[in-house]
């Protein structure tokens, strides 16, 4: 990638995010001081139903988050680094009929939050799957709590394989090397923790995610001919499109495909996926989950419009030299790490910063999954499938084994991954497959 290689400053900014992550987990969910809540419980205030109120707390934070880092982690959770890198290569090669996806998001939020979430509180459920043995049976709840935890284990080595990627190509460090890296740094804190250390975590995560995508989208800006000839570029090249109504469905993207199958998935995942439901259900009241919802639904849209920008400054670049035609990429999901190096990459710390960023995405993910797939294995197979009632005890030693299983097997699968091309269709296709059964068992 033009020969570059991370200079001291990078790593120093990359190196100093991971241990602040790291640091901060371990520190609010291991050292500090819990402080009871001595304000009187209302009749909206959701109970306890974990056995325990260490292990409530641990997956839960005992169900009383503050709203605005629950909303930051909830971002978090489902803004990867997936999502970073694999969104603007998606609107350079295909256009800006993905912009629609926004309209989808705010759709589904307007309807989680007053479809979904009343029910949610009102039965305090501890897991989304609760729900679905509650309207039908056990062996239905088993049936998706089963296939939501093999779609977030398919999920993890995505995860990780993005950032690992984007340091090796402009450190030459081993990808797999990185990948134990993060996971190692990711388990640690999860495990010492629980929720409470991953939400706190996230805050710092997307903070770093959201600060590295505006200055490189504003520097990309300076460093190009302005604003105007990025949206130009775009339209001479047939990249600016909003309106494809073309029925099709062999057409990559249409308004229809985006709108419905838009809305269709953000509301399976928002509604159906255990790793949003747990974090909502952490709060103390249908209100406060639904101002987390509300800046949930803002928060990540401004994030994937940034992305998609990114997609129209990647193409006015690089509309005469396709940078994976010329050999200077392998692989279109390196498009926005080469862009970085070759437009910001004089700046002293600016790619180290963008790195961090995608850093700070794929901790915040992992660390997500690693936590709500130990309350799903818990809750809902262990309880749920096997009608076992473990102690406090053995639920700890069950819980904190399913995450270093997760962090075992995430690495062994990230192997595979170098042989994929279009990381961000592979994985949407892989999550839609699991989602979209959900979805219809929660209908």
């Amino acid at each position: 990638m033009d020969n570059y290689k991370f200079g001291t400053v990078d790593y120093v900014v990359l190196v100093g995010m991971t241990i602040i992550s790291t640091g901060m987990g371990i520190y609010f969910g291991g050292f500090k001081k819990k402080h009871k809540n001595k304000k009187s419980v209302s009749e909206d205030t959701r109970r306890t139903n974990f056995g325990s109120e260490k292990i409530d707390e641990y997956l839960m934070g005992s169900r009383n988050m503050k709203v605005i880092p629950v909303s930051i982690s909830l971002i978090g959770s489902f803004v990867s680094g997936v999502t970073i890198i694999g969104t603007p290569s998606e609107i350079y090669h295909y256009g800006t009929q993905y912009y629609l996806i926004i309209v989808a998001i705010i759709l589904q939020g307007i309807a989680f939050s007053y479809v979904y979430l009343p029910v949610y509180s009102a039965l305090q459920i501890g897991s989304a799957y609760e729900y679905l043995g509650l309207r039908f049976s056990s062996s239905i709840r088993s049936t998706a709590s089963f296939i939501y935890v093999f779609s977030m284990l398919t999920y993890l080595p995505f995860i990780v394989y993005v950032p690992s990627l984007s340091l090796s190509q402009v450190s030459g460090i081993n990808t797999h090397l990185i990948g134990l890296v993060i996971i190692l740094a990711c388990v640690t804190y999860t495990f010492m923790g629980g929720l409470k250390a991953v939400v706190h975590t996230d805050v710092w995560q997307v903070a770093v995610m959201f600060l590295s995508l505006v200055a490189v989208a504003v520097l990309g800006i300076y460093y190009s001919n302005g604003l105007v000839a990025v949206f130009d570029d775009a339209e001479q090249g047939g990249r600016l499109m909003l309106a494809n109504t073309n029925p099709s469905p062999y057409v990559r993207h249409t308004v229809w495909s985006v709108l419905i199958g838009g809305f269709s998935f953000w509301t399976s995942v928002n509604a159906g996926g255990q790793h949003m439901v747990q974090r909502y259900m952490s709060l103390p009241s249908l209100k406060k989950s639904r101002q987390a919802s509300f800046l949930f639904t803002i928060g990540v849209s401004i994030f994937i419009a940034l992305c998609c920008f990114m997609g129209l400054l990647l193409f006015s670049k690089y509309k005469d030299c396709d940078p994976r035609s010329a050999g200077m990429i392998s692989n279109d999901d390196q498009l926005l790490p080469l862009f970085v190096v070759q437009s910001v990459g004089h700046i002293y710390g600016m790619p180290g910063l963008f790195i961090a960023g995608i850093f700070g995405a794929g901790l915040s993910s992992l660390s997500s999954c690693f936590n709500t797939v130990s309350l799903v294995f818990l809750e809902d197979i262990v309880r749920g499938f096997f009608k076992m009632q473990p102690s406090e005890r053995q639920s700890t030693i069950l819980i904190k084994t399913c995450i270093i299983f997760q962090g075992i097997f995430a690495f062994l699968l990230v192997f595979l991954l170098q042989h994929l091309r279009g990381i961000l269709s592979v994985c949407n296709s892989i999550s839609s497959i699991t989602a979209g059964t959900s979805f219809g068992y929660s209908h």
